[in-house]
């Protein structure tokens, strides 16, 4: 199109490419490479930012054609023909910005804007998630892969366990709920914050097209949920519906959502069986190799300490690593516990504890508290076992570990 009529007519094009972001059948299919479509986009940007419109013009049209249900870049494509006419569009402006506590709909300009914004932060910041890990991930334990998500800004990083060290395999852009996250009550459009695992597969052909390729259920509400009374239930990991290739970064009912390419990826790294982790995270704290290392040998001797005391015999050594004040999240006396505790153990004449830890997860949203899952099992003269248990510990203010609860 020659730039005198792309001016001519870019107000009414630009409507026209509006309308195709919000209304697109369902019918459209994208023939691109998934990989090159962030990459893409990017690109785009960039261009727009260096005042090349022309030529981000031309590499808008060519990604549609690749993607014709990406409404942000028919939005993109509306941005450019009306700065062909008028002003060049400020990516970096307010119209871009984002703040946590402004829910926005899936199908507004804003929430487009809102998908820019997010992929081009990422973009900016792709080296430090590179060369740093997330402070969460102390030790992935038995499990191959686990997912950690920042959703202030709007991404799904997975991990694999390399030798016992996190190593990231790739990350994604994602969504979750209109109203953001910190899930509290049934209906309120928010994801939680907290570390789940994924149970179940939904195939797509059995869901509705809401739901896309597919879903993967977890585990909310967990222990510490229930213990803060939060309800609500049908947390998944879905697909997007087949009339838009990506929906915006707060969108969903509570779910946290990838693209169906993206979906597709990454249920290659999915175990069901295994219970693949997810850790869904507010905001990632970023720290060094070493610093994580550092982390896990403290927590682990904080762990193995436990394991010394009870092994000793020495009762109240045992029970002082267990909290009075929260015992079972504050919703259970201490005390009768204690009591049962050292007549059990007045009938010992040896304990043997033998752990493997799972998983060992700094839990997001807390202040100092952690929650491990182990192997364990257990010989005494007159009692041997084997089970599976899960502890939630929590740094008090004479900033002694303890736990807050054991099952």
């Amino acid at each position: 199109m020659q730039q005198s009529n792309v001016k001519k007519f870019a107000p009414l094009l630009a409507t026209i490419s509006l309308l195709m972001a919000g209304i697109l059948p369902s019918s459209a299919n994208n023939h691109g490479d998934y990989n090159t479509y962030e990459p893409a986009i990017l690109k785009i940007i960039e261009t727009i930012k260096n005042g090349e419109l022309n030529n981000a013009l031309v590499l808008t049209e060519t990604h549609l054609q690749e993607f014709p249900k990406s409404r942000v870049g028919h939005l993109l494509k509306a941005d450019i023909l009306q700065a062909l006419v008028f002003n060049p569009t400020s990516f970096t402006s307010s119209s871009y910005q984002r703040t946590k506590e402004i829910p926005i709909s899936s199908e507004t300009t804003l929430g487009l804007r809102h998908q820019i914004r997010n992929r081009w932060l990422h973009h900016n910041r792709d080296q430090l998630t590179h060369s740093k890990l997330p402070a969460s991930l102390v030790d992935m334990g038995r499990h191959k892969h686990v997912m950690v998500s920042d959703m202030s800004a709007g991404r799904l990083y997975l991990y694999r366990n390399r030798n016992g060290e996190p190593e990231l395999v790739k990350d994604y852009y994602l969504t979750v709920g209109s109203a953001g996250y910190g899930k509290e009550y049934e209906g309120d459009n928010k994801t939680p914050i907290g570390v789940y695992s994924i149970y179940q597969h939904i195939p797509g052909a059995e869901l509705p097209d809401l739901y896309g390729k597919g879903a993967y259920p977890v585990d909310y509400p967990n222990r510490y949920d229930r213990a803060l009374k939060r309800t609500g239930y049908g947390i998944w990991l879905h697909g997007t519906p087949s009339n838009t290739y990506a929906r915006s970064p707060w969108a969903s009912e509570g779910c946290f959502v990838l693209s169906n390419d993206d979906l597709l990826d990454i249920e290659k790294y999915i175990d069901v069986e295994g219970r693949t982790p997810v850790i869904l995270a507010d905001e990632i704290e970023w720290v060094s190799p070493a610093e994580l290392d550092q982390r896990r040998e403290r927590l682990n001797r904080t762990i193995q300490a436990w394991q010394k005391d009870w092994e000793s015999l020495n009762t109240q050594a045992y029970l002082d690593h267990y909290s009075r004040e929260n015992f079972n999240f504050g919703t259970e006396n201490f005390n009768p516990w204690a009591r049962r505790k050292e007549q059990v153990n007045a009938a010992k004449t040896f304990i043997q504890v033998d752990l493997a830890v799972e998983s060992l997860f700094l839990y997001p949203g807390e202040t100092d508290m952690f929650v491990v899952q182990y192997q364990q099992k257990y010989l005494s003269n007159n009692y041997a076992g084997a089970t599976t248990k899960e502890q939630y510990w929590r740094r008090e203010s004479d900033g002694r570990w303890r736990i807050v609860y054991e099952s």
